[in-house]
């Protein structure tokens, strides 16, 4: 029987999808504003964290080219497109979910609106 081979999820994506699950928390109208509030700034300073270390490591390898690939699963700069888009993405729900939460302050502060 061949042996089953499970799917490779590379770490800098992996760490992306925690990070966006930081962020539906943000999102989640059950959770207290606070903690919300709270929330937004995990994710942002996730975020903060991740291009220092972990998007400048993956800038590092770019020199090494497809030699990069054992390491990292996939070429660096491919990696770097896909790293890209995902906080892109998540920047918008971000700013979507920030937007939500000033607009809930807002009507605690003037429950007339």
């Amino acid at each position: 029987m061949p042996k089953k081979t499970l799917p490779y999820i590379n770490r800098e994506i992996a760490w992306l999808s925690f990070n966006e699950r930081v962020l539906q928390e943000a999102a989640d109208i059950t959770t207290p504003l606070i903690e919300r509030i709270k929330f937004l700034g995990i994710y942002s300073n996730n975020r903060d964290e991740f291009y220092r270390v972990r998007v400048a490591t993956v800038k590092r390898m770019t020199k090494l080219g497809k030699r990069a690939i054992p390491l990292i699963g996939e070429e660096p700069t491919t990696l770097l497109n896909t790293i890209l888009k995902r906080v892109i993405e998540q920047q918008k729900k971000f700013e979507v979910i920030y937007q939500n939460i000033l607009k809930e302050l807002e009507k605690k502060q003037h429950p007339h609106y």
